[in-house]
């Protein structure tokens, strides 16, 4: 196919399925594809990718990537072999962790597992106080013997977290010098590059799991690049961050823990890009793949990050996209426990995968109780690419419907009330058990299997409108291709607000924008395009937690600041937890900027979709909904027209996803393609 050799690709790697979109600018094209992950060899699903739809990759201008690499080495705890190097006395910090319990009144509450044992903590001679001034100079003696036993317990990976090394990180700096040059087989981790924040024990958990995970990262990001360079490719490689933005694949390698939500977060760019598009200011996104299902808000037009969230039992001290994730996806296992029926967290993802998919999955799955009552053409998967196989699903199901002593569709039916349930309670984690309720949102559906599930989901919200976006099965790497080069830098301060030294609050602003620039300027960001935007993190007296204010550009930081920050405070406090107190002092915690490096096709014009259809005529079908079998029109998604309303029952095939219309609900594609899902009545 022809194409110009200006692409932008994004590349977003699941773990059943890896998804690629490839725009030309210059001829307003836009290509894409759906191929099967490898597991334990995902470089090989991505040019698998590639090679489906790029004759040469020195064709591609940019290359964006969201990986899943890092999490499953975190979730399977099969990340590095990983130690701690801490101040002498503070050994035990780690285990110990915070007393505090998550789930207060669960009897059976337990603390996950630290990820590194106790006998892999090292202590070393040294010690700062609280405003880095050395009180115990570093014993660099120990390090020697401290790298014997590091070799002597095959380690791979070090994290290095010193007692208020925030203030002063020159023992840090030291310590992480020494290992790099002495050992340099091993990753090093030091926890001034990950967090310069206080709170001893989240700064710690959040650069173990950074020396954790990185290492993994590491290598399979090699391994791509020793692929796609071999094809040709030479130009700007970034990964996709858990914060929204993007870092280039160089930097990435050291720092696993922001790509930690790597792949889920690009949908939540594309999501903030449609908010925009359609003038809906806050939208539910739901992305549901062949193995997790991911929630995130879109609130006021802008995706919600969090600067601090727990992850697995483990405290992250880093800003994310707020994503609430679960097992749910279209390998999700149905199965039998003790006379109750369950579907997932297991998954038969992309090997063996479901039944239907003819790899030896024998395992009853989500995807397999869709193919059972006919919401899936067996011969429109994939774009026709892909034959399931029918009997197989019928078999795999059916045989756990006997154990139930139940037909088979009602079996299939069971199956997808179960996940649709645990699907929407993970939505009402998200908004309303924190007061938000979600009948005042779109839904916005993507991934492969979400368009199949969203209308039953939103009927159970009593959420009245859905939107299946363009290009819904990619949207996480449609996303990427729309993210800004971001990096973000906080310092920790802890002075009360009323007093608070403007001057040197300015000179800390001043020496992370400094960083930053060079930063982006390795990464061949312009001037003209960075963007610098200040944050105070405050807080009431005597709180743990803090919230961001950020500082208007208009606003010189100086003595009289004081009273307008403790009131935009006390304001965005009211908003966000709906009562504040204005009598009480306030604190200045940390200080924050984030870098942009602004993305210029962010709002590039529109292109054209190729080879989204099937090119199969509409026909009927017999399917089966509540219980009955009900003919219904299956059409290539290709052949909707803009405003012609079209009625349910109806499935709505495309190259990389399927659209569930039930009956009661209408469908008609906007302006801009996307396909919007509504109750009888409410289209026009």
């Amino acid at each position: 196919m022809q194409t110009t050799n200006k692409l932008r690709v994004g590349v977003d790697i699941g773990g059943t399925f890896t998804d690629l979109v490839a725009i030309d600018d210059e001829l307003g094209r836009m290509l894409i594809a759906k191929t099967p992950s490898v597991p334990g060899d995902y470089a090989r699903g991505v040019t698998n990718a590639l090679d489906d739809v790029i004759d040469d990759y020195s064709q591609i201008e940019l290359f964006i990537n969201g990986t899943t690499a890092p999490l499953n080495a975190f979730l399977e705890r099969k990340g590095a072999r990983t130690a701690i190097v801490t101040t002498k006395g503070f050994g035990d910090a780690y285990v110990i962790r915070r007393s505090n319990r998550m789930r207060m009144y669960d009897l059976h509450y337990e603390h996950a597992t630290p990820i590194v044992p106790r006998s892999l903590t090292f202590e070393v001679e040294e010690r700062l106080n609280a405003r880095g001034e050395t009180v115990t100079p570093l014993n660099e003696r120990q390090l020697e013997e401290i790298l014997v036993q590091l070799r002597e317990n095959q380690v791979e990976s070090v994290a290095i977290c010193f007692l208020h090394s925030y203030k002063n990180d020159t023992h840090e700096r030291r310590v992480a010098e020494f290992f790099r040059r002495e050992a340099p087989e091993l990753f090093v981790s030091p926890s001034y590059e990950i967090c310069r924040e206080w709170r001893e024990y989240e700064r710690l958990s959040t650069t173990v799991i950074n020396a954790y995970i990185s290492p993994i990262l590491q290598r399979y990001l090699q391994q791509l690049s020793a692929r796609i360079d071999i094809e040709g490719f030479d130009k700007k490689a970034f990964v996709m961050q858990s914060n929204g933005g993007l870092i280039s694949l160089k930097d990435s390698e050291s720092r696993g823990l922001l790509t930690l939500m790597s792949g889920p977060v690009g949908a939540c760019v594309g999501s903030a890009l449609l908010s925009e598009q359609l003038d809906e200011k806050n939208l539910i996104c739901i992305d549901m793949g062949g193995t997790s299902f991911e929630v995130s808000l879109v609130v006021d037009g802008n995706e919600s990050v969090v600067l601090e969230t727990e992850f697995e039992g483990f405290p992250i001290r880093a800003p994310m996209v707020d994503i609430h994730s679960i097992g749910a996806g279209g390998g999700s296992i149905a199965w039998n426990e003790n006379g109750a029926l369950h579907v997932g967290p297991q998954s038969a993802a992309a090997v063996p995968g479901p039944a239907c998919y003819g790899r030896g999955g024998r395992q009853p799955t989500v995807t397999d109780a869709n193919v059972v009552l006919g919401r899936v053409d067996p011969g429109c998967f994939l774009g026709g690419r892909m034959q399931l196989d029918e009997q197989a699903a019928q078999e795999a199901v059916g045989g756990l419907a006997s154990d139930f002593d139940m037909t088979m569709n009602d079996m299939a039916e069971g199956i997808l009330n179960v996940i649709n349930s645990k699907m929407a309670n993970a939505i009402r984690t998200m908004t309303i058990r924190k007061g938000i309720d979600p009948r005042d949102f779109c839904l916005v559906a993507f991934g492969g299997a979400g368009p199949m599930h969203a209308a039953l989901i939103a009927e159970e919200l009593e959420i009245d409108k859905i939107i299946v976006p363009n290009v819904a099965g990619e949207f996480s790497a449609f996303g990427m291709l729309h993210a800004d080069v971001r990096h973000d830098m906080s310092t920790s301060v802890n002075e009360r607000l009323a007093h608070a030294d403007w001057g040197a609050v300015r000179s800390g602003f001043e020496a992370m924008e400094s960083e930053l620039t060079a930063l982006m300027r390795s990464e061949g960001v312009e001037s003209a395009n960075m963007q610098f935007i200040r944050y105070l993190e405050l807080r009431y007296v005597r709180q743990e937690y803090t919230v961001s204010v950020q500082v208007p550009d208009d606003v010189e930081l100086e003595s009289s600041s004081s009273p307008l920050f403790k009131s935009l405070f006390d304001a965005l406090y009211l908003k966000t937890f709906g009562h504040s107190n204005p009598d009480e002092a306030g604190e200045l915690a940390n200080i924050r900027v984030e870098a942009r490096g602004l993305n210029k096709n962010a709002k590039s014009n529109p292109v054209t979709l190729v080879d989204n259809e099937i090119k199969e005529p509409a026909e009927t079908r017999s399917v089966v909904f509540s219980g009955e079998r009900v003919d219904t029109q299956f059409i290539d998604r290709a052949h909707l027209k803009p405003d012609e309303v079209l009625h349910g029952p109806a499935i709505v095939n495309e190259l990389s996803c399927t659209t569930v219309v039930p009956p009661g609900y209408s469908a008609k594609l906007d302006d801009a393609g996307n396909i919007v899902i509504s109750r009888l009545g409410d289209l026009t």
